[in-house]
C-alpha cells in the first residue's frame, strides 16, 4: 500500500516536534546550529532504514545498523574533542558519561529555555533519528500509525518540559493529530481498505478509521489539553540547577560561563574560577573598580529559592521612554557613568550593566533590536545569548543614598541611631536639607510575600536584631551589620556544593546543621532578603557581579569569581537601595559607608562565642596572582551557530555519504514501485523487466538470445508461471489478460524474488543494489 498523504503527515509531525523543541533550547552561538544536527539525524535514520528495507535485511539487522550509526553520531555530537573523525577513542566514553549525566540533570530539573548543551543536542539527535527511522519503517511495512503518531508523542513530551503557557500550540497540536489520522484514513480508503460492502464508496470517511485510531484520537486530545499543565506542575518554577552552570567545562564548545536565574539557601554555587567573563571601559563620576554589575533581580521566594516572579514586566526597548519606571526609580542623587562592555566568556540572555541603566547603544544593530527591558528594575534582556566579542555601551545613573534624608524620621528629626551619633559629635546633618517625600512601592505585596510555613524563629531572630530601631533604613543597616560582624558568620568558597542546610531556619538557627552560618553570597543574600520581609521591608535579590579589577591598560575585568548576589531594599524616601551582607573583603556594604562606628549605636547582640573553631581557606586567588593580560578583541558576529562545533566539512561529508548510500537503492526502489503499479493495471511486461533487471544486478544477466521459458528454466521453477504469462501477454491475440493470470504472474514474481534471497549471499545482494547494470540504457547494454 502507498501511504502518500501519510508521508506528508509524518514529515509534518517531525517538523512540528522540531518547532516545539525551539521553545526548549536557546539559539546556538557558533558552529553548526543544533536544528541542522537534528534534521540531519532524522534524514540519516530514515535513509538507513529505507536502504535496509530495500536490501530486504531483517528487522533485527536494520535496528542494529541504526543503533550503531546512532551511537557513533551521539558520541561525535556530545564529545567531539575525544573522537577520531567519527570514531570514539578511549577517552570518549568517560567524557560521554559525564556529559550525559549533566544533560540528564538539566532535562529533569531545568527551566526552559536552556543552553543547548552538547549532551542535550546528542540526546535529541537520537530521538529525531528514531523518528526518521520509524517514519520509514512504519509506512513501508504497513504500520502507518507508528509513523505518524510517534512525532506527536515526542511533541507531548516537549510540551510537558516547556513550562511557559502553550497559547495556540494546543490547538495546533489537535490540528496536527487530526491531520495525521485522517491522512492514514484517506490512504487506506483510496486503496480499498476498510470497505465493508460493494456500496462502501458511499460510506462516510469516519467508517474507514479503525477503532484503535478513534480511541487514540480521543485519548491523545485529552492528553494535549491536560498533560502539559498537570505534569509541568511537578517541576518547581525555579528548578533545581546550580546557580552557576558548568557549561564552560566543555570549553571547546562554548568557552563560556552561564548563571541560572535563581539562588537559594542550598549550597549550590559551584566553586568559581578566574575565567574573565567580560571587560569594560568606564568613564564618569565613579571609578570602574567600585561598580557592581547587575544582571537581573529576583522578587519571588518559595521557601527554598528566589526566582523571577510569574508576571515580569518586560518591554521592547523601542516601546518605552525610560528603562526603569518612574514610580520605582531612585529618587535621590545619582552618579553618571558610561561603560563600554565587551563580552568574553559570558553566555547569558541578560546583559550586565551598572544599576540603573538609562540608555544602550551597540555597533551591531541586532543587539539593539533584540534588547528587552524588565521595567520594574531596568534589567536588560537580550533575545539571544551574549557571545564572545559582543560590544555595547550602556549609560547608567547609579544611586547614591543620601544619609541626610535616610537619617530622619517622618517629622524631619534624626532617628535614634543617628541622633546618638549626632549627640556625641560623630555625625552631622545639614540644616538646609530638603525634606524628601515618602513613596509607596507599587505592588508592594509582591515584595513582601513569604511562605506560610516559614519558621517563626527567623522572624524572632530578625526582631531581636532590630529591636528599638525606628526606620527601615536603621533596620536594614542592623541586618547587614549582623551578617558582617566578625564571629557571627563566615564566608568560604571551599565548601563542597550541594552540602548545605536544607532550609533557611536551620542554616541560621541550628548550630548542628550542615555548614551552619557558613556559605557563599547566595546564602547571605537569601537570608537578609527574607529577614527584611519579616519586618515589613520590601526586598529583592540581585544577581550580577561584584567590583572587578583594573588591567594595565585601564580596562576593568570582571571574572567568574566576581559573580555575586546581594540585596536591594525599598526605602520610601529614596527607592531601592543596595545592601551586601556577604562578609568577604572585596565587596563594599552600605553600613561601611556610615561615617561613624555603627555598632555602638545599633546595640547588635554579641555573637554566640565561640561561634566557629578555626577558619576555612578561601579557594580564590589573591588579586596579585590574577593574570592581567586580557587581550583586546574586536566584535565578532554572533551568528546562529551553536551546539557542538562540528566542522562544516564533516556535516557535508555525512550528508554526501547519505546521498551516495541511499541514492542508487532509492532509484531502483522507485523504479520497482512504478513497475508494480503497471502490473496492477495488467502490464505483465513490467514484472518481467523487474526480474530480469534483478538478475542482471546480481551478476547473472540473461542472454538476449534466450527465450523467457529458457530464462525461467535456468533460474528457478517458480519463475515458470511468470514466463508463461509474459509470453501470453507479448505474443497473444491482443486481448487483455484475465485478472487471474495477472495475479498468477505477480505471485510468481514474488516467489522468484524470495528464492533469489536464499540463493545469493547477503554481500552479493548488497552489491547488487549499487550495480549500475540495470540502469544503463538499452542501447548501451546491447553494446556491452
Amino acid at each position: 500500500m502507498v501511504y502518500r498523504i501519510s508521508w506528508i503527515a509524518g514529515i509534518a509531525g517531525i517538523a512540528f516536534a522540531l518547532a516545539r523543541a525551539e521553545r526548549l533550547l536557546r539559539s546556538s552561538i557558533d558552529g553548526v546550529p543544533w536544528e541542522v544536527i537534528l534534521v540531519a539525524a532524522t534524514v540519516l535514520g530514515a535513509t538507513l532504514t529505507w536502504a535496509g528495507l530495500a536490501y530486504r535485511l531483517s528487522h533485527r539487522t536494520i535496528a542494529l545498523v541504526n543503533l550503531v550509526a546512532m551511537a557513533l553520531t551521539v558520541i561525535r555530537v556530545a564529545v567531539p574533542q575525544t573522537t577520531w573523525l567519527i570514531f570514539p577513542t578511549s577517552g570518549s566514553f568517560p567524557a560521554l558519561s559525564a556529559e550525559m549525566a549533566f544533560a540528564r540533570d538539566v532535562i529533569r530539573t531545568g527551566v526552559a529555555p536552556v543552553i543547548p548543551l552538547s549532551g542535550i543536542v546528542a540526546i535529541l539527535a537520537a530521538v529525531f533519528w528514531g523518528m526518521g527511522a520509524l517514519l520509514t519503517w512504519g509506512l513501508i511495512n504497513g504500520r502507518p500509525y507508528v509513523a505518524v503518531l510517534t512525532p506527536l508523542v515526542v511533541y507531548l513530551e516537549f510540551a510537558v518540559m516547556d513550562r511557559r503557557p502553550s497559547g495556540p500550540w494546543t490547538t495546533m497540536f489537535m490540528v496536527a493529530l487530526g491531520f495525521a489520522l485522517l491522512s492514514v484514513a484517506f490512504d487506506r480508503r483510496r486503496d480499498g481498505t476498510g470497505l465493508l460492502t460493494s456500496r462502501a464508496t458511499r460510506m462516510t470517511l469516519v467508517r474507514s478509521l479503525p477503532s484503535v485510531g478513534v480511541v487514540t484520537l480521543v485519548v491523545t486530545m485529552v492528553l494535549a489539553v491536560s498533560a502539559s499543565g498537570a505534569m509541568a506542575g511537578l517541576i518547581p518554577h525555579n528548578g533545581y540547577l546550580d546557580w552557576r552552570s558548568n557549561s564552560s567545562l566543555s570549553g571547546e564548545y562554548y568557552g563560556s560561563v552561564s548563571y541560572n536565574p535563581f539562588v537559594g539557601i542550598r549550597q549550590n554555587l559551584i566553586s568559581q574560577t578566574n575565567v574573565p567573563v567580560f571587560v569594560a571601559t568606564v568613564d564618569g563620576d565613579l571609578p570602574g573598580t567600585e561598580l557592581y554589575w547587575r544582571l537581573l533581580t529576583l522578587d519571588a521566594y518559595d521557601g527554598g529559592q528566589w526566582h523571577v516572579g510569574s508576571d515580569p514586566k518586560i518591554s521592547s526597548a523601542q516601546d518605552i521612554d525610560t528603562f526603569e519606571r518612574s514610580d520605582v526609580a531612585f529618587a535621590g542623587p545619582t552618579a553618571s557613568t558610561i561603560s563600554t562592555v565587551t563580552i568574553l566568556a559570558l553566555q547569558m540572555d541578560w546583559l550586565p550593566a551598572p544599576y540603573a541603566p538609562t540608555a544602550l547603544a551597540a555597533e551591531n544593530s541586532a543587539v539593539e533590536r533584540g534588547l528587552r527591558v524588565k521595567t520594574d528594575d531596568g534589567s536588560l534582556r537580550f533575545d539571544a545569548l551574549t557571545y564572545r566579542g559582543m560590544t555595547y555601551t550602556v549609560s547608567s545613573d547609579i544611586p547614591q543614598p543620601d544619609l541626610d534624608v535616610l537619617a530622619r524620621l517622618d517629622d524631619g528629626s534624626p532617628s535614634i541611631v543617628f541622633r546618638g551619633a549626632i549627640t556625641e559629635g560623630a555625625f552631622a546633618v545639614r540644616d538646609d536639607a530638603v525634606e524628601a517625600a515618602r513613596r509607596d512601592l507599587p505592588d508592594a505585596d509582591r515584595y513582601l510575600e513569604l511562605p506560610e510555613d516559614l519558621d517563626s524563629g527567623v522572624a524572632s531572630l530578625t526582631r531581636a536584631q532590630t529591636r528599638g530601631l525606628q526606620t527601615d533604613f536603621e533596620r536594614a543597616l542592623a541586618l547587614e551589620s549582623f551578617f558582617r560582624t566578625p564571629g557571627s558568620f563566615r564566608y568560604s568558597t571551599s565548601i563542597v556544593p550541594g552540602h548545605g542546610a536544607s532550609d533557611l531556619a536551620a542554616w541560621l538557627l541550628d548550630p548542628e546543621s550542615a555548614n551552619y552560618r557558613t556559605g557563599y553570597c547566595e546564602q547571605f543574600a537569601t537570608s537578609l532578603a527574607v529577614m527584611a520581609r519579616t519586618v515589613g521591608i520590601p526586598s529583592r535579590v540581585v544577581l550580577g557581579f561584584g567590583p572587578g579589577t583594573a588591567l594595565d591598560d585601564g580596562r576593568i575585568v570582571i571574572r567568574d569569581r566576581n559573580a555575586h548576589a546581594w540585596v536591594e531594599l525599598w526605602l520610601p524616601t529614596q527607592g531601592w537601595v543596595s545592601f551586601d551582607p556577604t562578609p568577604r573583603g572585596d565587596n563594599s556594604s552600605t553600613s561601611e559607608e556610615i561615617p561613624f562606628e555603627l555598632e555602638r549605636y545599633l546595640e547588635i547582640p554579641e555573637p554566640e562565642a565561640p561561634a566557629f573553631q578555626g577558619t576555612l581557606p578561601d579557594a580564590s586567588l589573591p588579586d596579585d596572582e590574577l593574570p592581567t593580560d586580557i587581550p583586546d578583541i574586536t566584535r565578532e558576529d554572533g551568528g546562529a551557530g551553536g551546539a557542538p562545533s562540528l566542522p562544516s566539512w564533516a556535516m557535508f561529508a555525512a550528508l554526501g555519504a547519505v546521498a551516495v548510500f541511499g541514492l542508487l537503492p532509492a532509484v531502483k526502489w522507485m523504479r520497482r514501485r512504478s513497475r508494480m503499479r503497471r502490473l496492477e493495471r495488467g502490464d505483465v511486461s513490467a514484472a518481467w523487466a523487474e526480474i530480469v533487471d534483478r538478475l542482471a544486478d546480481l551478476g547473472d544477466a540473461p542472454s538476449p538470445t534466450t527465450t523467457p521459458a529458457e530464462i525461467a528454466d535456468a533460474t528457478d521453477p517458480v519463475m515458470e508461471p511468470l514466463a508463461a504469462v509474459y509470453g501470453e501477454f507479448m505474443y497473444g491475440t491482443g486481448v487483455p489478460l484475465a485478472s487471474s493470470r495477472v495475479a498468477l504472474a505477480a505471485r510468481s514474481l514474488g516467489d522468484t524474488e524470495e528464492r533469489l534471497l536464499s540463493r545469493y549471499s547477503t554481500s552479493r545482494r548488497l552489491l547488487s543494489r549499487y550495480r549500475l547494470t540495470s540502469l544503463w540504457p538499452r542501447w548501451l547494454r546491447r553494446r556491452r
